[in-house]
């Protein structure tokens, strides 16, 4: 264990945590619930996307030489022979003169190089009733086409969107929305992936009574837990809020028992220089921890090591504290875990809209209200900087990041981390 009045960076801090942690092994995860995940390899089409020509608009099907002189005033007339819905392969190959009724997504037929739209058309071809394309009613079925097209207008090859054997998912890539439906287009149903990462959140302290509890004097309300299994949710990852463990020895190795089921352990509390404050004590004996104090503001007390072989991140028992810890240091280790390779937390630049200014000599992340001002973001601060004002991380949207000892006039840009970074990206 380390020396308890150790100071380290938030740089430093950072890089020693991550080097505790490692992809999780691989596993092949049913495509139904792959979205958040990251792909462990490459991921190959098994078949052309789309597998065939077909239709990009309702209309006709047609050889591009029939109606390369067409015009409203010089229609080009093409008898109808054959009327092709999705679905439906056409047994008629086309032939000079001829085109075919088709719809969106419809196969173009054989002898067909050309999608003409409807809106291109007379439209007054009869409907097709029978079987026979060459039965008299259909011998009457002619359709008038008033604009040129080039050769292959309005047709998707196959293979245009994808091609059989083409990557179509690198290894590292997060699966979205867009990436499970190309998965899926390709015939995929299980994609090897790394898992979610799961993570045991320890709220400690006698004082501690959970959020529907009657609340007396001296009590609070384990408002950090629920704060951290939603910002671990948020992730991909898989929280595990444990119930309140109070300020026993044997309390608390019970839960770093139980913990240790997960993939990381996350303490709240406990972990600063008080007569109570039990974690220091029992992570120390019961693992390998080192014990820090951060340059920074919010957020200075930190832990970290392992406990049955399971990494450990305790962080400060004020909320502010630690939901700032939580951004800078157990967001990259989870997002590590899960296999992605960018681990930075969202940026946007802003310019200060008041003097911004470190606490001395300490990394400082000041809560700030970020507004678009005459087209450009500014931000502001989001009220009182105290480690226990919750509320100033719902009035603000951002953390401005402040360099040690710096001070940020009014109209000098500033980094901001982004808390909520749809929100804020789309601003």
């Amino acid at each position: 264990m380390t020396d308890l009045q150790t100071f380290l960076s938030v740089d430093d801090a950072l890089e020693r945590i991550l080097g505790g942690f490692a992809p999780l092994p691989a596993q092949d995860i049913p495509l139904a619930q792959a979205l958040g995940l990251v792909a462990a390899e490459d991921v190959r089409a098994r078949d052309n996307v789309p597998g065939f020509d077909n239709s990009a608009y309702d209309g006709y099907a047609v050889q591009a030489g029939d109606i390369a002189q067409a015009s409203e005033a010089s229609p080009a007339r093409l008898r109808v022979v054959d009327e092709i819905p999705a679905g439906r392969v056409s047994q008629v190959t086309l032939q000079p003169g001829q085109a075919a009724r088709i719809m969106t997504g419809a196969p173009v037929p054989a002898g067909a190089d050309t999608v003409v739209a409807f809106e291109d058309t007379d439209r007054t071809d009869w409907g097709y009733l029978g079987t026979d394309p060459a039965s008299s009613k259909s011998d009457r079925r002619v359709v008038a086409v008033l604009e040129q097209a080039d050769m292959g207008e309005n047709v998707r090859p196959a293979g245009g969107d994808i091609q059989a054997g083409s990557v179509v998912i690198e290894a590292g890539r997060r699966l979205g929305p867009a990436e499970i439906g190309v998965l899926g287009s390709v015939g995929v149903t299980t994609v090897r992936a790394h898992p979610r990462a799961t993570a045991a959140i320890v709220p400690t302290g006698d004082e501690i009574v959970e959020i529907d509890a009657g609340i007396r004097a001296g009590q609070v309300r384990n408002s950090n837990a629920w704060a951290l299994e939603a910002a671990t949710r948020t992730l991909g990852a898989e929280p595990h809020r444990l119930p309140i463990t109070g300020d026993t020895v044997e309390a608390l190795q019970a839960a770093l028992t139980t913990g240790a089921e997960s993939d990381v352990i996350v303490t709240i509390g406990g972990v600063s220089m008080g007569d109570f404050d039990l974690v220091t004590n029992v992570l120390g004996s019961e693992g390998r921890m080192d014990f820090w104090q951060i340059n920074m503001r919010p957020g200075k007390p930190l832990a970290f090591g392992r406990v049955h072989d399971t990494p450990v991140i305790g962080l400060p028992g004020n909320p502010v504290s630690s939901m700032v810890c939580f951004a800078l240091f157990v967001r990259p280790a989870l997002l590590r875990l899960m296999g992605h390779r960018d681990l930075t937390h969202p940026r946007v630049q802003a310019v200060a809209g008041e003097r911004l200014r470190s606490a001395p000599g300490k990394r400082t992340f000041l809560r700030v209200q970020v507004q678009r001002v005459n087209g450009q973001l500014v931000c502001t601060s989001a009220g009182d900087q105290s480690s226990y004002r919750m509320s100033s991380l719902v009035a603000g949207n951002g953390l401005a990041v402040l360099l040690e000892d710096q001070t940020v006039e009014p109209g000098e840009l500033v980094d901001v981390l982004a808390l909520d970074s749809q929100a804020l990206l789309q601003l």
